[in-house]
């Protein structure tokens, strides 16, 4: 089950993550260029950044916890043995995955009111409904990926991170 989550866990990093960082690159670029050569930037070109990196951080947050690039401390594992230790990895699981999809929760229905309410990006006017969404499946995608962990650690079977 593990194998599945990371192919599509790295799918959704590389391919959304990376086709939004190269246009939030290309937009940036191209933007400076026409700014010190032309003395005329981008209409609306800090909005279409800060939307497409909405998309990377979306696309690279289950990424991240996937792969073990999150902070971790281990304060206590060596002193209270490998069964307590055990239960407090489930018990931290399950209060992330809560408190998870509580926030995609929460994005979703920030996404329907910033639709309904014409909440939008200052210059373009873009709305931001379609990118709290966006926000919200990537948190969610997250909150399962800690619940298969805290499923595997309750099994005992090792979770490995792939450090790539």
């Amino acid at each position: 089950m593990i194998e599945r989550l990371d192919r599509v866990v790295c799918h959704i990093a590389l391919w959304a993550g990376g086709l939004g960082l190269l246009a939030l690159t290309l937009v940036t670029v191209i933007d400076v260029i026409m700014r010190t050569v032309f003395n005329s930037p981008i209409l609306g070109g800090r909005d279409i950044a800060q939307l497409f990196l909405i998309i990377v951080v979306s696309a690279s947050v289950a990424y991240s916890g996937r792969s073990g690039g999150q902070v971790v401390v281990e304060l206590f594992g060596d002193l209270v043995g490998e069964k307590v230790t055990r239960w407090t990895d489930i018990i931290v699981k399950f209060i992330g995955f809560c408190m998870l999809l509580v926030l995609s929760w929460h994005l979703s229905v920030s996404g329907f009111d910033a639709l309904e309410f014409g909440e939008a990006s200052g210059t373009l006017q873009i709305s931001y409904g379609p990118f709290m969404h966006l926000s919200a499946a990537g948190v969610l995608l997250y909150a399962i990926v800690l619940l298969i962990e805290m499923m595997m650690i309750f099994r005992r079977e090792s979770i490995e991170y792939k450090n790539e």
